[in-house]
């Protein structure tokens, strides 16, 4: 049987995404706030950006969606074979067309050279390389001293249509998908259900909000979710700063780890190496031209 997704599906959805992780990475990647942050996004149409295939028993054993320009295409264990694959493709892709984005993309694990050979068969090409990265509870916290006029403190919701502006601009430096209006990325943020803003973090100068650091509690993790910096204050320790200062406060809540991910396009790999972090997993980014 076949139609879209619903909300009732998340918890089934999610075990289809913790299929694959534990095949290729040992653990759980995908959070359950993670996927009903696509699912209930302000620019997600679940009945039209959705599919899902179900036995006629009704059980759920493969979805896809279209979140921005990311497709999904997730099975049960034995149900993963390359005509249900194609499906799911092809309905992301004539969605993605249908919506006139440029382009689509979609990770797979490094390990995971069938699913590699499978999109670039169909036209894909690896884009970029994205890195996991954990900082261990024992390793220490590095921060910086920051200049005369710079600050970082918790976050406070006045904040965060100045916190919103630096992070999309710093972003779209790099990222060429489509940007996040406010009340995307604010249902992303501060209306995710487990979300707790005190936890954020932002970095002022003389006052102005130029950097912030966006970060979530999860399986007993501090998780990064977003750290940006006005371009104009870069290199002089206010991303390192923001980023002890939120994990030293994940600690001081009973958060003993920590992580984020970052890729090829930021340059910002050595940053988080030199910091003490290491890279736990590696994903690559393949996309392709519609």
């Amino acid at each position: 049987m076949e139609g879209p997704l619903t909300l009732a599906d998340a918890p089934v959805l999610l075990a289809l995404f913790h299929t694959y992780d534990q095949r290729f990475f040992g653990e759980p990647l995908m959070d359950s706030d993670d996927l009903l942050s696509d699912l209930q996004s302000p620019e997600f149409d679940l009945a039209a950006d959705s599919f899902a295939y179900r036995t006629s028993a009704g059980q759920l054993v493969a979805a896809g969606f279209l979140a921005r320009n990311r497709i999904e295409a997730q099975f049960a264990e034995g149900w993963e074979d390359s005509e249900l694959r194609e499906r799911l493709v092809d309905f992301g892709e004539g969605r993605a067309a249908e919506k006139e984005i440029d382009f689509v993309e979609q990770f797979v694990a490094a390990e995971d050279r069938s699913g590699a050979n499978w999109l670039a068969g169909r036209g894909y090409a690896l884009h970029h390389t994205a890195w996991i990265l954990t900082l261990d509870r024992e390793t220490p916290i590095t921060g910086r001293t920051l200049a005369e006029g710079y600050v970082v403190r918790p976050f406070a919701m006045a904040d965060a249509e100045q916190l919103h502006r630096v992070i999309i601009e710093a972003f779209g430096e790099w990222d060429d998908g489509p940007a996040q209006s406010f009340a995307v990325w604010r249902a992303a943020t501060f209306d995710r259900a487990t979300a707790d803003p005190s936890a954020f973090r932002v970095a002022t100068f003389r006052d102005q909000v130029i950097g912030g650091c966006i970060v979530f509690d999860s399986a007993g993790e501090a998780w990064v979710s977003h750290l940006a910096v006005d371009k104009a204050h870069r290199r002089r320790g206010v991303a390192q700063q923001l980023l002890a200062d939120a994990y030293a406060a994940a600690r001081e809540r009973g958060v003993a780890d920590a992580g984020l991910s970052t890729d090829t396009r930021t340059g910002a790999l050595d940053l988080y190496v030199r910091l003490g972090m290491r890279v736990k997993f590696t994903l690559d980014n393949w996309r392709r031209s519609l």
